[in-house]
């Protein structure tokens, strides 16, 4: 007699998408022949929605990846992901100064995204990232933050996104004896409606955050940004939250990617060019849209994690797996420790009314943030407890193109001449 050997599943990357995927995978496939391994730099999970807030106070706690695994049967590994071998089925994990070498049958990518450090010269010698570890990180950008508040200075954040309103808002409340300033390539917020921009600026304006619209930065020296006319920007302290971009893992192990690195995946959260390799979150670009933008976001990371897990289960059953469908329901801008604005996006990701301002605004943001927070361990404890709406909508909208491909080819017949 002879034991049917496990389906060995490896996961890299424990941030949202991955954490997610790996406890409720566990969870689905409890009874079934399967071990998962977890693989991620930090021992500790990340939540990457608080890193400004962790660069303002590093008080922040964290929560042990060990502590959130336990009980899940799967195996943590702390270590650094160095190569992907597609032919060989293996990945090679550098932890703890060795190399480690495991083999798999289903590998999940969910390495994320990090900030492009790349395109514009200096960045990466003399800008803060937003980062929780490595070269001027998250750490590092605390004690500057503090020493350039004590003696005063100057600090220019990068990027008039979500990302870099929060942390001007944040840094300007919490460290009032810096002057910060805000450049962007377009307006500030002009990523969402003009109302919702409008109350953003209001907001940085009363912590005496100014900017600097319109302006492209094409070189980062050490106390000075340049622009693209080539006027000086100086700083006494940079930080840089514009462009995001994938790891080149993907790439250089010759997955199929687009032009930020991510992974092309079909709907069921699969690799295009090695279907036996899914990605999820911030890693992965899906070929064909689920009927609402994929973006990078916690939202979205959270849903491809949880339904990589469904797919996976499914398939290990011999199921059919359904495609990756979803709506989007809100989002929510802090604007320093008691002001927020939330709104409505619901169902394309388009901002509409109503809007919530102020303290009501902060809470609800902070409702979201704790359920995010928590949601690996809720699934770990009720595997399938993250629920979305608008699964359907994605083979609804197949249905439609369909009928309305037939009918073009209908009319196109009926205006045909017949031949004479």
């Amino acid at each position: 007699m002879t034991t049917e050997s496990k389906t060995r599943i490896i996961i890299i990357g424990a941030g949202y998408a991955g954490l997610v995927a790996t406890v409720r995978l566990a969870g689905k496939t409890r009874k079934q022949n399967v071990s998962i391994t977890l693989v991620n730099a930090a021992d500790v999970f990340v939540e990457r929605l608080r890193l400004h807030e962790m660069a303002a106070s590093p008080t922040i706690p964290q929560k042990r990846i060990t502590d959130i695994l336990d009980g899940t049967g799967v195996d943590f590994i702390q270590g650094i992901v160095t190569n992907i071998d597609l032919q060989t089925h293996s990945i090679c994990v550098q932890s703890n100064g060795n190399d480690i070498h495991i083999e798999y049958d289903k590998l999940v990518y969910a390495l994320g995204s990090t900030i492009d450090r790349e395109s514009v010269k200096g960045v990466g010698e003399y800008a803060y990232l937003l980062n929780p570890s490595g070269k001027r990180s998250v750490e590092q950008l605390h004690q500057r933050l503090i020493e350039t508040n004590t003696a005063g200075g100057r600090m220019l954040i990068v990027g008039g996104g979500a990302t870099g309103i929060e942390a001007a808002a944040e840094f300007a409340e919490t460290f009032p004896n810096i002057h910060i300033q805000l450049a962007t390539q377009g307006q500030v917020g002009d990523f969402t409606r003009k109302e919702i921009a409008d109350y953003m600026r209001q907001s940085l304006t009363r912590f005496g955050v100014t900017f600097q619209e319109n302006t492209r930065i094409t070189e980062l020296r050490a106390d000075t940004a340049i622009t693209e006319n080539g006027s000086p920007i100086p700083f006494d302290i940079c930080l840089w939250t514009g462009g995001f971009a994938a790891l080149p893992l993907a790439r250089e192990s010759g997955l199929t990617v687009n032009e930020r690195g991510q992974i092309l995946i079909d709907p069921f959260m699969r690799s295009i060019s090695h279907p036996d390799v899914y990605a999820v979150g911030d890693s992965a670009q899906p070929v064909e849209q689920p009927n609402a933008p994929y973006r990078m976001s916690a939202f979205v990371a959270a849903i491809s994690g949880a339904h990589t897990a469904d797919c996976l289960s499914k398939v290990l059953r011999g199921q059919a797996p359904k495609p990756l469908s979803y709506v989007f329901y809100g989002q929510a801008i802090a604007l320093g420790q008691n002001d927020a604005i939330a709104f409505m996006t619901y169902p394309d990701d388009k901002p509409k009314h109503p809007f919530l301002t102020g303290k009501a605004g902060y809470n609800l943001r902070g409702f979201f943030l704790r359920f995010f927070a928590v949601l690996p361990e809720l699934e770990k404890r009720m595997p399938g407890a993250l629920f979305w709406t608008g699964k359907g909508r994605f083979e609804a909208a197949k249905r439609r193109a369909g009928r309305s491909q037939a009918q073009t080819v209908q009319i196109h017949m009926i205006d045909k001449p017949e031949a004479q």
